[in-house]
């Protein structure tokens, strides 16, 4: 049986949401605050504040300076200044913020009719505009714009930018490939990015797999004349996780170009419907093929990766250290940047686009929780039901014969899998809390270009108070008092 099992594990999830990320860094400072004096409290202060980092987008490159930080220091203590300092460099000062008289000018005329915006809403909308058109020099610059050639529209005109200031602002703050294991009391990193041409989601993990590398499979799972081929795309990394794939999970479609990463393709399985006909052909002399591929901003599938956190984790004790019981319970924190509920109804079109954008990318881990909370209460009934059996006379022997079937349908996207699979390894949720930004008469619909200093430290402030906030009202609760007496 493997030993140095904890009953229990912390994960961070982190939203994508471009400078939004500065308030992911202000509410991880409230957050650290406080676990790590609880955990100097408890007597646990060789414990690490977070088990589990997983972000997309922004999120992705707050959690890789972090990650990378700890496996450099071995410890989470100073993590806080790296990340603040990551974001204090990122920003800029635009132009309007440097004016001494603007706000003051918007101030007259808000002050007039509440119409017209504030100040502070009106620096931050032209900052964004100026670094739209202009830039970020630690984050994005701009690409040739590129005219229309197919439709010969004069106003179809494709603006571009590149994100490779942000890779270099990234390498400067955090050092790669990051690679962790649990053994060496690192936290794990989970990052998630979509295949282009595939539409899938892709995880890439700083935990090995089963075999000991570092992989990531994902599509649809081959068999080649009743023989286990694999799944349909494998990307290695067994040095760990590079700056390039935290790119990848960041690359926003559209405004930015693709990411390209090599990829092993399946020589039998280009689609569903041809997977049949290449059975039947004469096959190669190597399964696989190597290509680059392209891929998009993790945020477009899963822009809170909390059902890919769950499944690793409980993939990982199950599969990889054998708990066959139970595996450690989790209690996950999620930062939320887009607010999931807006009271007011906007009724300007800035208003409305901001709203629109909000809804596009907040978080729907609701549903996520429910379901996989559901599937945890399905395994425990199968499990008492197997218990039930025991006492009532069933044999073992035809209880494990059951068990070692293999189930009728395991899906396209699924490796075959025995019923017992199934059932072992439960996991359990003890708790999800969710900390969420919220709008105000100052934001802006193009609130994720706007990396200003102003709008940076006033983000880095609101995720810390709004933490601390959060915190004194959970601590009122029941679960907030038992949480604090464990």
């Amino acid at each position: 049986m493997s030993t140095n099992i904890p009953k229990k594990e912390r994960a961070l999830v982190l939203q994508g949401g471009g400078s939004l990320g500065a308030y992911e860094a202000g509410a991880y400072k409230g957050l650290y605050e406080w676990l790590s004096d609880k955990d100097k409290r408890e007597g646990k202060e060789q414990s690490i504040t977070f088990n589990i980092i997983a972000g997309t987008s922004i999120g992705a490159m707050n959690a890789a300076v972090l990650t990378s930080h700890v496996v450099e220091n071995s410890t989470y203590e100073g993590s806080t200044e790296k990340l603040i300092e990551f974001w204090e460099y990122l920003s800029k000062e635009s132009r309007i913020e440097a004016n001494p008289y603007f706000e003051k000018w918007w101030e007259y005329w808000h002050g007039i009719s509440k119409t017209f915006a504030s100040g502070e809403a009106a620096r931050r909308y032209y900052s964004a505009k100026e670094f739209a058109l202009f830039g970020v020099p630690n984050v994005f610059s701009p690409l040739t714009p590129i005219l229309d050639s197919r439709f010969f529209d004069l106003s179809n005109i494709w603006y571009r930018f590149s994100n490779n200031p942000l890779k270099r602002s990234l390498e400067k703050f955090a050092k790669f490939p990051i690679k962790t294991n649990h053994e060496n009391n690192q936290p794990r990193l989970i990052l998630v990015a979509v295949d282009v041409a595939s539409g899938l989601p892709v995880i890439f993990d700083s935990y090995p797999k089963e075999d000991g590398s570092r992989k990531t499979e994902y599509g649809n799972y081959i068999k080649e004349q009743n023989r286990d081929v694999g799944f349909e795309f494998v990307m290695r990394y067994d040095e760990g996780i590079t700056a390039e794939h935290v790119i990848a999970s960041g690359s926003l479609p559209v405004n930015f170009e693709y990411a390209k990463l090599e990829v092993e393709c399946c020589n039998f399985a280009p689609n569903s419907m041809q997977v049949e006909m290449q059975k039947t052909t004469a096959r190669s002399n190597t399964d696989y093929r190597k290509e680059m591929r392209y891929f998009w901003d993790g945020g477009l599938m899963a822009n809170t990766p909390l059902s890919q956190l769950v499944l690793l984790h409980r993939r990982y004790w199950y599969l990889q250290r054998g708990l066959k019981d139970k595996v450690p319970a989790l209690g996950v924190c999620v930062i939320n940047v887009h607010p999931t509920r807006q009271e007011e109804i906007a009724e300007d079109h800035d208003g409305v686009l901001n709203r629109n954008n909000d809804i596009a990318f907040s978080d729907r881990s609701h549903r996520e929780e429910e379901v996989l909370l559901l599937l945890s209460d399905y395994v425990d009934l199968v499990t008492e039901l197997i218990k039930l059996a025991k006492e009532k006379g069933a044999k073992d022997e035809v209880i494990n014969n059951l068990m070692n079937q293999q189930t009728p349908y395991h899906g396209q996207l699924l490796k075959p899998r025995r019923y017992k699979e199934i059932v072992e390894g439960r996991f359990a949720i003890e708790e999800i809390v969710r900390i969420e930004r919220k709008n105000t008469q100052d934001t802006i619909s193009d609130k994720t270009f706007d990396f200003s200093v102003g709008t940076i430290k006033e983000l880095l402030r609101e995720g810390y108070n709004d933490t601390n906030e959060f915190i004194n009202n959970f601590l009122q609760t029941e679960k907030g008092r038992k949480y604090a007496e464990k």
